[in-house]
């Protein structure tokens, strides 16, 4: 019998916990439900609104993780809905928001809405097994809260500089500046201002094109994430997997699924960040690098 008491401490006979998914996006729902699965938790998906409202009064829920945008109500209304029904009927609800365009602004409307946690999509099972575990009563670190709004301001001007990529002036080249990271050119006769351009260009107009029947039929997510990795190795430009993913221009589990096949087929390395471990880097495998800036060049010369 001394072995019950053992096994309880470890966790082996704990109760399993109901968690609701609200998101639209089905492949990230269920995603995210496979992952609950893996730890023990028993998930819910809801695609809206009214699902989610039917499933929490049917179900003793008393966690939900929320995409922030819903079809209708959208998930901050979401939110406060269910708060709302959980307090005329005593029970407990905590929320974890997660969304695919974070900013600071969303990062805020969550903590007034008071979400216990805020995660970024492409969600690692790691950052999602944390949130569970605070949101089931583990203290906030000293300064969370702090940090994650950097982290939000941070992929905020990343989604700026991606932005002006369609219509931002490449600068001239400054007399005396340190030369940026250059890659091995054929002949030497194109230098890396020529080829950050050139670049430039290409991602200008792999964004018109892919505007072209709404950005779902004539878009190349792998293409596009491909050019910003080389752009981003000219400019001595660090990318993560979240800024990878908003550069490919495809919904963010779709682009998350896409950087997993890169990785697996080794087009891609993940780095991991030295300051945030919860954080990685993706960087071009110099063996496929090497001839995608080849091919860049030689297209260049030609005139594209």
């Amino acid at each position: 019998m001394s072995e019950i008491p053992s096994a309880m401490e470890a966790g082996v006979f704990r109760q399993v916990a109901p968690v609701l998914v609200v998101d639209d996006d089905t492949d990230w729902g269920m995603e995210c439900a496979f992952a609950l699965r893996q730890m023990g938790y028993e998930p819910f998906v809801a695609s809206n609104a009214d699902e989610a409202q039917a499933l929490f009064r049917t179900h003793d829920i008393s966690i939900a993780i929320v995409d922030y945008n819903l079809p209708g109500l959208d998930g901050i209304a979401l939110i406060r809905e269910l708060s709302r029904y959980a307090d005329e009927h005593e029970r407990q609800l905590r929320f974890i928001i997660a969304t695919g365009h974070a900013t600071k602004d969303i990062a805020i409307d969550a903590m007034r809405a008071s979400a216990a946690d805020f995660l970024e999509k492409p969600i690692s099972p790691v950052d999602l097994r944390r949130a569970l575990q605070r949101v089931q009563g583990l203290p906030e670190a000293v300064g969370e809260r702090k940090v994650l709004l950097d982290r939000m301001s941070q992929l905020s001007g990343e989604l700026q500089r991606l932005a002006g990529l369609i219509d931002e002036p490449v600068p001239s080249a400054h007399p005396g500046r340190p030369a940026e990271i250059a890659p091995v050119l054929p002949g030497g006769e194109v230098d890396s201002a020529q080829l950050r351009k050139f670049i430039k260009d290409l991602l200008r107009k792999e964004s018109k094109r892919r505007e072209i029947g709404g950005g779902e039929l004539f878009g190349d997510p792998t293409w596009a994430m491909l050019l910003d990795l080389l752009l981003a190795k000219i400019e001595a430009r660090r990318v993560s997997v979240s800024s990878a993913c908003i550069a490919s221009g495809a919904p963010m589990s779709t682009a998350l699924r896409l950087v997993r096949r890169l990785v697996d087929e080794d087009v891609l390395c993940r780095l991991p960040d030295e300051q945030d471990k919860r954080r990685h880097f993706l960087v071009i495998n110099p063996k496929f690098e090497q001839p995608l800036m080849v091919y860049l060049t030689e297209q260049l010369h030609s005139g594209g």
